[in-house]
């Protein structure tokens, strides 16, 4: 009986040291430049506000990919953007300036599901610091928040293209005014194309086996 439970417990033991403790699994980084036009405009609240037109500017930095699975990843960056609009008729009582132009420093966060090695789709949030603006008499949030999305295709493994479209959360300008109906706000919106190139890829560490055998079996 003492021998038969001995053989039970080795070949348990043996099963033990075939199995292959693993360690932890850190994700995969992808990291590089990306740059990109965009199109910019203030949309109104109502219809008794001044209508602006767009502004064509353009959005470049560096983002950063962190691999979840084979079919999520989550990503972010840092970028510096050009957005605003354009004066179009309306005439512009601050300067000369034919376009409002607002400089900011934008942080996407977007979660990415992968509905192919090519095609990507994200959506997330972005927040935009205003840095400075060339109409400095215009009262606008110095933290702006908005729902971002995007559409990707990868050209090549490490060359992607995208579309996104942003729209803000905040009132970026207000307008008040005693005349009835003659009040509202205006929402920015962004729309463009960017182009990434995965410069570095942080691989995910190799799985490590440790054998937990006794060495007397």
């Amino acid at each position: 009986m003492f021998v038969k439970k001995r053989s039970i417990l080795k070949i348990l033991l043996l099963f033990s040291g075939m199995y292959s403790s693993l360690a932890p699994l850190n994700a995969q980084f992808h990291v590089g430049p990306e740059i990109g036009a965009a199109i910019s405009t203030i949309v109104p609240s109502n219809q008794n506000i001044p209508y602006y037109a767009q502004r064509i500017g353009f959005r470049a930095g560096a983002f950063v990919e962190v691999e979840l699975s084979n079919l999520f990843s989550v990503r972010s960056g840092v970028f510096y953007s050009l957005r605003g609009f354009h004066f179009g008729t309306i005439p512009n009582p601050y300067n000369k300036d034919k376009f409002w132009d607002l400089h900011g420093l934008n942080v996407p966060l977007m979660f990415v599901f992968k509905l192919s090695k090519q095609v990507q789709l994200a959506a997330g949030l972005e927040s935009n610091t205003v840095l400075g603006s060339n109409l400095p008499l215009i009262r606008i949030p110095s933290m702006q928040l908005g729902i971002r999305g995007e559409c990707a295709f990868h050209l090549t493994e490490r060359l992607r293209v995208a579309a996104y479209y942003m729209h803000g959360f905040n009132k970026l300008l207000e307008i008040k005014t005693n005349r009835p109906g003659q009040s509202g706000y205006y929402n920015n919106i962004i729309a463009g194309i960017s182009m990434s190139y995965i410069l570095k890829t942080i691989r995910k560490n190799k799985r490590i086996p440790i054998e937990i055998c006794p060495p007397f079996l």
